[in-house]
């Protein structure tokens, strides 16, 4: 083994090498300080050189390939920029302290590790999990677009920032640019890698039938089968290496208690196909099949009932049986019996002014004879003044329903004014955490209204660790009272510290919904 030698060196008159961060096959990885970095550019970089003597003397052919592979990880990283993937900040050639000639890259420094290391200390919970997979899937997505395929997604190459709230794909040293041309090679790892690129895989004898066949193509399938072993790593803690070049079929006794197990696990079957037409066959497709599969299962309105129809008694014997519901309603007027003689009432219009006649038939008076009602009419003394109406005149009345509508119209309007302003201004964000509905907050995405100090704990006495710019859009972790702890997922504008914090805690009256 024949290492480099860059410690406490300058690179190219620039990079300040302070220490080594590991080795590779092929490769040296080195922290470094940039003397040149001005502006929104990060201070601390890393160098990744390429070393092709690093496992001995290496043949030209190797060394030919193992170059050209590096190049190809430049040409991808500078394709598939995007916040879930690592920058290239540079590129160059340089000679070490003993004269030795290497090409190196200048990466974004990462300093949260990787999750092989998070999720091997202690498995995610499903809501951590997902929290991840949907920025690998929008990394990957956004790489599938520009035509590059990864080939190596495992949990060592997705890199966390110092917070460990943002995930980075990194590692596209044997990614595929332009899946559609050329053959298919053999790289991956084996626990993660799909069967049409695994590195173990044998080639078998020549099959002349198949050469009038159409040539099988690398896909984004690929990419989505490495994703979903991937994912399986993080719920289980454990590498799905009993699901090598296999389909997973089967959860570890922890998660298959759960009650999303069993739809989750079939997604993760389909995904995991050995045969790649069967699989997601684009990483968008899987990310919103798995959210389907994991969201709370729905749950009965009404208990169970026996065979008999009547409703379950509890499992402790004590006979407890639900209340049962009221009886429906009907229309059907009653059936009156052959035999009921009571007589219907008649309800008439009565006035001071009706007719004697139409008042005796309203009171069921019986008919009295013309000289009696003589007698009553003399009996009776004429009224000196007519009644006084009591109700009100048809056009006062109108103008009153009018003037109803116009306060009722007018009381809508404001309220409606009110709704969007309380909207706009996240007022409705906190009452439903005052109301305990903070459960549906978490992982919605937010804006800040003005600069906030993104601050240590959920206190204005805890110190300032970052800002998010007006105008940044953050994602809700966690929330204590009208404190959010947020993740900044894109800045307003350019960070004036690009060594402050991502993420922290805000105040919810700075916040508002998109």
């Amino acid at each position: 083994m024949s290492e480099l030698k860059l410690q406490q060196c300058r690179l190219d008159g620039r990079y300040d090498v302070l220490d080594c961060l590991g080795r590779g096959s092929y490769s040296e990885v080195y922290m470094a300080r940039d003397a040149a970095a001005s502006g929104g550019s990060p201070h601390t970089v890393v160098i990744k050189a390429l070393n092709t003597s690093l496992q001995g003397e290496s043949d030209p052919e190797l060394e030919r390939t193992l170059i050209e592979n590096f190049r190809n990880e430049a040409i991808a990283l500078d394709r598939v920029r995007h916040p879930n993937i690592i920058s290239r900040l540079g590129h160059g050639t340089a000679i070490d302290l003993q004269a030795r000639t290497f090409h190196y890259l200048v990466l974004e420094y990462l300093s949260g590790g990787d999750m092989q290391a998070l999720c091997r200390a202690r498995p995610l919970q499903l809501e951590g999990a997902l929290f991840y997979l949907e920025q690998l899937c929008a990394g990957l997505e956004h790489a599938h677009k520009n035509g590059v395929i990864h080939r190596d997604i495992k949990p060592q190459n997705l890199l966390l920032t110092a917070d460990q709230h943002i995930v980075k794909i990194a590692d596209f040293g044997v990614a595929k640019i332009e899946a559609a041309e050329g053959a298919i090679t053999r790289v991956g790892t084996d626990v993660y890698a799909a069967p049409e690129h695994h590195p173990l895989a044998q080639t078998g004898p020549l099959d002349t039938a198949s050469l009038t066949h159409r040539v099988a193509l690398l896909t984004p399938a690929a990419d989505v089968y490495s994703l979903a072993k991937t994912f399986y790593m993080l719920l289980a803690g454990e590498a799905p290496r009993r699901f090598s070049r296999k389909p997973i079929t089967t959860l570890p006794p922890a998660l298959a208690r759960e009650s999303w197990a069993e739809p989750m696990l079939r997604v993760l079957e389909r995904a995991t196909s050995t045969n790649p037409e069967k699989r997601y066959q684009t990483v968008g497709e899987f990310w919103r099949e798995m959210k389907d599969a994991t969201l709370p299962q729905t749950r009965l309105l009404r208990e169970p009932t026996e065979p008999n129809g009547s409703p379950k008694t509890d499992a402790g014997g004590g006979g407890a049986t639900m209340t049962p519901p009221p009886p429906a309603p009907t229309f059907e007027r009653p059936v009156k019996k052959s035999d009921d003689s009571a007589r219907h009432r008649i309800v008439v219009p009565f006035s001071p002014h009706a007719p004697a006649a139409v008042a005796r038939v309203a009171k069921r008076e019986p008919p009295v004879s013309k000289s009696r009602r003589d007698v009553a009419q003399q009996a009776t003394p004429a009224p000196s003044h007519p009644a006084r109406e009591s109700h009100l005149s048809p056009r006062l009345r109108n103008w009153l329903v009018a003037l109803f509508l116009i306060v009722a119209f007018a009381a809508m309007l404001y309220a409606t004014h009110k709704y969007v302003t309380n909207l706009r201004s996240g007022t409705a964000a906190s009452r439903s955490v005052s109301a305990g509905n903070t459960s549906a907050l978490i992982g919605r995405e937010l804006v800040t209204t003005i600069d906030v100090n993104l601050r240590d704990g959920p206190s204005r006495n805890t110190p300032s660790i970052g800002v998010a710019e007006k105008g940044s859009r953050v994602k809700v972790l966690q929330i204590i009272g009208r404190w959010y702890q947020v993740s900044v997922l894109e800045h307003g504008r350019a960070k004036e510290d690009p060594d402050s914090a991502d993420a922290g805690w805000a105040h919810s009256q700075n916040l508002k919904a998109l």
